[in-house]
């Protein structure tokens, strides 16, 4: 149909501008090469991820990204933040993929049809398509009638995109709203109550002291909720990119030469422009006016020695060499001294040699923690071991280590003892991991979640007394005198507005007992003392606000889509997070790339 559609088009160029990206962009900027023992750069629901397919993948995202950022130079923050969307990407293609097999999602002809004859915003966006700033139809039918190369294009967009499109609507049809589940929803939104309640605030408690006992009893009352799944440690040992002596020896040959070049009357903030290592070398290393002790020990010091239009020598100190120079000074509000300053500094940083060295060392370290074992080798090298803290297959973050979802695999899928190849690190360091523990499901000991066990007591214990104190509040005043009597004694009165059964009240904590029970109550009476979930209460009840029944009626078509629409996208992200904390992933870029 579509090609009878277009053998009468004729010819009309219509320029699609593309970026192409140098392989140095890719190759050397995101695709560092480390020592690499996996052979896929992921897996994803046993689908083999290889590399020359991620890079494929990898060059469209950077086109895409230099097209709609054509100023923006590709910096490493820049670079992995394109990888991981590359492959995020990846991943929710083949999940989605896998899904539309699953629910048997077919694309016809008539589908196609009417998706080109309503395309989407960005379509409608192009300015030829437009009269008067707003899209025509007419111009973007004719371009799709006389112009077989856009109507081609438009075909292949949409029906790769229409799978999905079907896929989302096929989820979001499971959700079940009715007419009458919005009218629940319009009366629970619409029904509200203003009140004063006075707020026997946890704070009023002070500090709580909690004994041994008390820890230890609540610990084994409420055991359950100190259950976990199955869980593993790492022992680490770290690595770390340091400069070293002959890297720092050639900062301070640059240093040397800067100053040699400064004081042979080179313009100072020039210089600092053309050659300083500082995010101040944009404003020519101007540091504005700092007070003492505002900077690290060795350039203070300097600095404020210094006569205004001197220049130093270079300083050392932890950031690298520093050549100083003092363009102003002056007292502060309070009469204090204060410099200001410019500077150019050459940072300490690993040259590629050192970081080819400190590979070679992981790799030996590794060699002998196999032979000898990872407590030995370190206590002989003077590294040291650290154990993580637990960690569960649903979290792919390690204490002491990070975000790492490779490592969590390699944990739960080998032996007490087993010892991980060297791991590169974002920050060029290495670590070297043997696991070191294994647990089924399993109560946590009370030493880990002691911290937590002493806060949930001493929130209990001020709840407790706070309560107490309500009680003697009411005991000590008669009803029509509790709010003079709570001003009188400094206890917090909340002023609440248009309050309904869901809604969290500005200067107390959501408790949904306290909202259950001022909406429950009439108006010109109190709610007596409410033992909340987090504090105690008294509320009088100044207004109620029914629902407006007849506006609903005639809104409520409106109101129908919107929530039905709302339910829908919730229900469709929801759906999304469960599909991705179910799937079988593993992610090895980390051996792959930078």
């Amino acid at each position: 149909m579509l090609e009878g559609m277009r053998k009468h088009f004729s010819w009309i160029i219509l320029v699609i501008a593309a970026v192409f990206i140098l392989s140095m962009a890719i190759g050397g900027i995101s695709s560092i090469f480390v020592k690499n023992s996996n052979k896929y750069v992921g897996v994803i629901e046993n689908r083999n991820i290889t590399y020359p397919e991620f890079k494929d993948m990898l060059g469209s995202t950077y086109t895409s990204y230099t097209q709609e950022n054509p100023d923006t130079e590709i910096d490493d923050k820049i670079s992995k933040d394109l990888n991981d969307k590359t492959w995020n990407n990846l991943v929710q293609v083949t999940l989605f993929a896998r899904e539309i097999k699953k629910r048997h999602i077919r694309v016809t002809e008539d589908d196609v049809i009417a998706k080109l004859q309503n395309p989407a915003d960005d379509i409608k966006d192009i300015e030829q398509f437009q009269t008067d700033g707003v899209f025509d139809s007419k111009k973007y039918t004719d371009m799709l009638y006389d112009n077989a190369d856009f109507a081609s294009y438009m075909e292949r967009r949409v029906r790769g995109m229409l799978p999905y499109d079907l896929l989302y609507e096929n989820v979001k049809s499971e959700v079940v709203f009715t007419p009458a589940d919005l009218e629940d929803q319009y009366i629970k939104d619409n029904t509200k109550a203003d009140a004063k309640i006075i707020y026997f605030d946890p704070k009023l408690a002070g500090e709580i002291e909690v004994t041994d006992e008390e820890i230890q009893a609540y610990y084994n009352e409420h055991l359950e909720d100190y259950k976990k799944g199955p869980a593993r440690k790492l022992k680490i040992v770290s690595i770390p990119l340091e400069p070293s002596e002959a890297d720092k020896a050639v900062a301070k040959v640059k240093i040397d030469s800067l100053y040699q070049f400064v004081i042979s009357g080179a313009d100072f903030a020039e210089t600092a422009r053309d050659f300083s290592e500082d995010t101040s070398a944009s404003n020519g290393g101007d540091l504005g006016f700092f007070n003492e002790g505002k900077m690290v020990k060795e350039f203070n010091d300097v600095a404020f020695a210094m006569k205004i239009g001197e220049i130093s020598e270079p300083v050392m100190t932890q950031y690298g060499w520093h050549i100083i120079k003092c363009t102003g000074k002056q007292t502060d509000e309070k009469g204090l001294p204060q410099v200001k300053a410019s500077h150019i500094l050459i940072k300490f940083a690993p040259s590629e040699d050192t970081k080819q060295n400190l590979e070679i060392l992981a790799n030996d370290l590794y060699d002998k923690i196999k032979e000898e074992g990872i407590d030995k080798v370190a206590k002989d090298l003077a590294y040291e071991v650290q154990e993580s803290k637990e960690f569960y297959v649903d979290t792919p973050y390690i204490s002491n280590v990070g975000k790492n979802e490779e490592l969590v695999a390699f944990a739960f899928h080998n032996k007490v003892g087993k010892i991980h190849e060297p791991l590169k690190q974002s920050n060029g360091s290495y670590i070297v991991a043997q696991i070191s523990y294994k647990v089924g499901d399993h109560y946590q000991e009370l030493t880990e979640v002691e911290a937590r066990v002493k806060r949930e007591v001493q929130q209990q214990k001020k709840l407790d007394t706070v309560i107490e104190m309500g009680d003697k509040f009411i005991a000590a005043n008669p009803p029509d005198t509790y709010l003079k009597a709570a001003e009188s004694e400094a206890i917090s009165i909340i002023d609440g507005k248009d309050i309904t059964s869901e809604s969290a009240i500005p200067g107390i904590r959501k408790d949904t007992v306290l909202n259950e029970s001022i909406m429950a109550t009439k108006v010109g009476e109190n709610t007596g003392l409410i033992k909340g979930e987090y504090a105690a209460y008294i509320a009088f009840i100044t207004k109620h606000q029914e629902p407006d029944m007849e506006k609903f009626e005639k809104e409520k078509d409106s109101l129908f889509t919107t929530a039905l629409e709302k339910k829908r996208n919730d229900y469709l992200n929801t759906w999304y997070r469960d599909l991705l904390d179910n799937a079988k992933i593993t992610d090895n870029r980390s051996s792959f790339f930078d």
